[in-house]
């Protein structure tokens, strides 16, 4: 399956606190030990459940809760997955480094990770650049790192449920689309609104693959790493936030990386 980088690079610069933005742990796995219990028998302790998402610490609540949080994206995925789904591992790291990830290995040029976030299907990590996500934040507010991180997520989601996108652009209209839905389960939990979702589909458009001049009539939709349009990487998360899970994962099935139906 390769590597499922979101290279969403090249885009906004800053430093801000919290452990997301700052480094320090990064969002940690609610599993305890070397192994990652599934996210269905993980329970959350009365209290232990954030509210709406305004500020960094926010995001890694709604990102690291337990499966019991209304609105967390555990909860989202052990509805949709079962057993399948485990908590997740998140490793952070700072441009300029090689992530500790199974998808590093032999890497040598830090730029390949630099202004990056990637799910590792190799060891099942979701590694993540604390400069880029502080410098989405910084254009954004707290949402938009958060969505980058659901976007990774419906990755994991994908490869664990055996619903890997049949290319490269539909895999990644599909992990949009998802984004989207597991924006719209937050959103009826109270935990987003439709502010929020609007900036969701803003984040997709600004980061649509265009790479100036015409690349992406160039590109094929089976290049490694290809991903939609700008206006095509909104529509995907805008049918993932107004339809259903099962909407996006037809758009996994387009050959062709169209998410018209």
């Amino acid at each position: 399956m390769g590597v499922r980088r979101t290279v969403l690079a090249g885009m906004l610069a800053a430093a801000l606190g919290g452990s997301l933005l700052a480094g320090c742990a990064g969002l940690e796995s609610t599993a305890a030990g070397d192994g990652a219990a599934p996210a269905a028998e993980l329970t959350a302790p009365a209290g232990s459940c954030g509210g709406p998402v305004e500020t960094v610490q926010d995001v890694e609540a709604i990102i690291s809760e337990p499966a019991g949080c209304p609105g967390a994206v555990n909860t989202y995925w052990a509805g949709e997955l079962g057993d399948q789904w485990t908590a997740p591992r998140f490793v952070p790291y700072r441009d300029g480094e090689i992530p500790p990830i199974a998808c590093g290995e032999g890497e040598t040029d830090p730029a390949a990770f630099a202004g990056n976030a990637l799910y590792c299907p190799l060891d099942d990590t979701v590694a993540y650049s604390v400069d880029f996500m502080t410098e989405l934040h910084d254009a954004g507010g707290p949402s938009y790192p958060m969505y980058v991180i659901m976007h990774e997520l419906a990755h994991r989601a994908a490869t664990h449920s055996g619903r890997t996108g049949v290319v490269s652009r539909a895999e990644e209209n599909q992990a949009d689309c998802l984004a989207g839905d597991e924006a719209r389960f937050a959103t009826d939990a109270d935990r987003l609104d439709l502010g929020d979702a609007f900036s969701g589909a803003l984040l997709f458009f600004t980061l649509g693959d265009t790479r100036d001049r015409g690349w992406f009539d160039r590109e094929t939709a089976t290049s490694d790493g290809a991903h939609g349009t700008p206006r095509q990487r909104a529509q995907a998360f805008a049918f993932g936030y107004l339809r259903d899970s099962d909407t996006c994962y037809r758009l996994g099935e387009s050959p062709t990386g169209s998410v018209l139906f």
